[in-house]
């Protein structure tokens, strides 16, 4: 089983999905990059967060398909431009932005909790499911 289908199972059989748009939009997500160069782990947590959505489900897509475009080979591009809209973002938009950019400035570790703290109630949910997916992910072996 390759990365991608060990992430979605992991996730999946955990109840981490907060419906079945989040489940389906993670998948197609995931089917759209997981045979490039950059699909990593971390990857994997930014589009388990960015899928809970259409709108940020979009923006992801979007940046995938810059990654492809550019034949990008890591995520450092798209850390970059994380890093120059979470300036600009409102408050928990902001918060779980910046958990993104987090995840992929510093691979196989789990933010801290705090993060929940500087959420509305409304965000807690996704990025308190990120911050267990995160975990998980991190414990997955890939296979060679």
């Amino acid at each position: 089983m390759g990365l991608a289908e060990q992430v979605t199972y992991i996730l999946r059989s955990h109840k981490l999905f907060m419906s079945g748009l989040h489940y389906e939009q993670f998948n197609m997500l995931l089917d759209r990059v997981k045979e490039e160069p950059f699909f990593c782990k971390e990857l994997c947590k930014c589009a388990f967060m960015a899928s809970w959505d259409q709108e940020h489900a979009i923006l992801f897509a979007k940046m995938m398909s810059k990654l492809c475009d550019r034949k990008d080979t890591d995520l450092s591009y798209m850390l970059e431009e994380g890093k120059k809209t979470v300036k600009s973002l409102p408050h928990s938009e902001k918060a779980l932005f910046q958990l993104s950019c987090d995840f992929l400035e510093h691979p196989g570790e789990t933010p801290d909790e705090n993060i929940l703290l500087k959420l509305s109630a409304a965000w807690v949910s996704i990025a308190d499911n990120a911050l267990e997916a995160s975990r998980l992910i991190d414990a997955l072996v890939e296979e060679k």
